[in-house]
């Protein structure tokens, strides 16, 4: 009969393990911080034009490097002022100039800063070439239609 008493306590024991689990738990969360409460966050939309006042005015390295410090910023989207603005470009425009523009303010976030509505291009260039349509499609998530 000598086992039978340290089976009741361990028994016992264990029962006091197991009971006194809660109060471990909620010390620990007597030490935690209260939460910080979240602003919303919102998305920016910068309209370029097609004339030399507003073409890139508002799309400037310095903006879009702000809203993406910005942790309240979602989404930074890149909005043609007119779809067709650039639909009378060559495809040595559009590869020479405008692409590289907009790669590089892309590049600022690749998961952050984006194009926004529909862009309307030269037939030509996109059945020429389907790394503009993947440019301005894919990459920039423009709804890219030709004329």
């Amino acid at each position: 009969m000598k086992t039978s008493v340290p089976y009741s306590l361990k028994k016992i024991f264990a029962f006091g393990l197991v009971a006194s689990l809660p109060l471990f738990t909620s010390c620990e969360k007597d030490n935690e911080k209260p939460s910080q409460p979240q602003q919303q966050k919102h998305n920016v939309e910068l309209v370029y034009g097609r004339n030399n006042e507003t073409q890139w005015q508002n799309i400037s390295m310095d903006t879009l490097y702000k809203y993406n410090s910005d942790p309240t910023v979602d989404t930074v989207f890149m909005v043609p002022e007119v779809y067709n603005q650039f639909s009378t470009l060559q495809t040595s425009q559009l590869k020479n100039y405008l692409i590289p523009l907009l790669r590089e303010r892309h590049n600022v976030n690749p998961n952050k800063v984006f194009g926004k509505g529909e862009l309307q291009l030269k037939s030509e260039s996109i059945i020429n070439n389907p790394e503009i349509v993947r440019f301005f499609a894919d990459t920039l998530r423009y709804n890219v239609t030709s004329r």
